[in-house]
């Protein structure tokens, strides 16, 4: 009671003197406490890399091959290596011809070795690929052929956008009969299916012995490849046809008649001249003079150049055209000759950045691999939009073996629009601010893809308000992310993490594809 009687007596003096001190606060200097959010630095757990060799990793595909019981197909997921830089086409038509076989299943050519051939062994535009084989496969029985064929053509056919293959040996097409004159034409997948049924339904359209190959028809799976507008490049369109005739002269002109027509899905390809009604005599199937399969000739009029004169191609582009139609297609074709008026085509032009450059033909003979170059597919891009307030999904006309390639699609994106650009939108950055020696490496760690900069990636956007800031980052990581694996990107400037550009974004650490941004 005591203690406690104390306490309240004291009270009041403890008010009075809290009430004292707080009349003297004015002349004491209090200094203002600021609320401040400091996030802690992001640690990178990658390696900035130099140089574009660790783009390589390991993916599982599904290969098809002859099961030893029937002629049908079987399928195996085998683990094989892959690039993030290129399509994966040629590496799973090489683990295919690698596989030896199990207890199931035997290899793609049986006991013949099958290889690819060229420079070039697989070509991939749009939804169809080629594959290019090497002699060895000359050695197997016209079945056995096929077999491997649409092994082959299974297991592309697994792979996304694939629907359509073509076939050649040493860049020639095969026939599928003994004569080697029934073209094979494109294959679609067939899974399931008696392969030898099918082969036998295929043959049953040659021309039999004595019989005469203008009155018999044919209906088959071709490739076209259509000139691009403003642009030495062709792609191909793959179409179901019915030959009236299986006369080789008769065969070509039909599909002169088909690439007159113009492509049905392919955009900004020009409107092609008459290539039939401008022959001036049928075409001529002769043996090449170096022994090395059959040579098509082809003569125009006089006045053939003229008309492709004012179109939105050359003759280079136009000749592609046509020499990969129909050496794709009629088989044993190594080549052709083509005539304008009495002059045969020794050269052509094609046009570059800054020059035009000629190709040169030995005894004037064109062939496939002339216009390698020339076959393009489409690259997908992320530009800004006119209004420069979202990104727009454009897709650019490439060489095929670089529409997946990271440093051919920024070095495009640096390019801002082109004319044969599927839609139209502004540059995401100053024209040509980003160039090749600005990229220092590329490199796949799981699903992320790293990217470093050098020290001039600093002015790419240096003073960009926000908003565009916002549209260059995600320009860069929604065209990346285009690639097949990528899931993330990481960027880097000279080894370190990026400064921002406006605040906005903050460029350390790993970016996701931004779809909302695009419209």
């Amino acid at each position: 009671m005591g203690s406690r009687y104390r306490s309240y007596k004291l009270f009041p003096w403890l008010m009075i003197c809290c009430l004292a001190l707080s009349s003297c606060s004015g002349s004491i200097p209090v200094q203002p406490k600021t609320a401040e959010t400091t996030l802690p630095p992001v640690v990178s757990k990658y390696t900035p890399p130099i140089g574009d060799a660790a783009l390589e990793y390991t993916g599982e595909v599904t290969l098809f091959l002859p099961r030893l019981d029937s002629l049908r197909l079987a399928s195996i997921t085998q683990t094989i290596p892959l690039s993030a830089a290129k399509p994966q086409a040629e590496n799973v038509v090489r683990a295919l011809l690698a596989h030896e076989g199990n207890n199931s299943v035997s290899s793609v050519g049986g006991h013949i070795k099958l290889a690819l051939y060229g420079a070039n062994p697989v070509e991939i535009s749009r939804d169809v690929v080629t594959v290019n084989l090497a002699a060895s496969a000359l050695q197997l029985e016209r079945k056995a052929f096929f077999l491997a064929c649409q092994a082959i053509t299974n297991t592309l056919t697994s792979l996304p956008g694939i629907h359509y293959v073509n076939i050649l040996v040493m860049d020639r097409a095969i026939g599928l009969d003994i004569a080697g004159t029934l073209p094979m034409g494109g294959l679609s997948r067939s899974v399931g299916e008696d392969v030898g049924a099918l082969y036998e339904q295929l043959l049953s359209q040659r021309v039999k012995t004595g019989e005469d190959p203008t009155a018999r028809g044919l209906t088959s799976l071709v490739t076209l490849y259509f000139p691009l507008a403003l642009l030495d490049g062709i792609m191909p369109e793959a179409r179901s046809i019915s030959f009236d005739s299986q006369s080789p002269s008769d065969m070509v002109i039909h599909l002169l008649k088909e690439l007159a027509t113009g492509p049905q899905q392919i955009g900004r390809s020009p409107a092609l001249p008459g290539l039939s009604e401008q022959l001036v005599a049928r075409p001529e199937l002769m043996d090449a003079p170096d022994g090395g399969g059959k040579l098509i000739v082809l003569r125009y009029a006089q006045n053939f150049d003229e008309m492709i004169a004012g179109l939105e191609l050359n003759r280079a582009t136009l000749m592609a055209s046509i020499c990969y139609t129909l050496s794709t297609f009629i088989p044993g074709v190594s080549g052709i000759q083509i005539y304008i008026g009495q002059d045969r085509v020794q050269n052509v032009l094609v046009r570059d950045s800054v020059n035009e450059v000629a190709i040169l033909f030995n005894n004037a003979i064109q062939h496939r691999a002339d216009y390698a170059a020339f076959l393009m597919d489409l690259g997908t891009l992320y530009l800004s939009s006119l209004d420069n307030k979202n990104l727009v999904q454009v897709e650019r006309p490439m060489p095929y073996y670089l529409t997946k390639n990271p440093r051919a699609l920024l070095l495009e994106l640096a390019k801002g629009p082109l004319t044969f650009d599927s839609v139209a939108s502004h540059p995401l950055m100053n024209l040509g601010a980003l160039k090749d020696s600005d990229l220092v490496g590329f490199a796949i760690n799981d699903y992320t893809l790293l990217v470093n900069f050098a020290p001039t990636f600093a002015l790419v956007g240096q003073g960009f308000p926000p908003q565009q800031d916002r549209l260059l980052a995600y320009g860069l990581v929604n065209t990346l992310s285009s690639i097949s694996r990528i899931r993330r990107v990481c960027f880097f400037v000279a080894g370190e993490w990026p400064k921002d550009f406006s605040g906005e974004i903050q460029w350390a650490g790993d970016f996701y594809m931004n779809m909302g941004l695009v419209r």
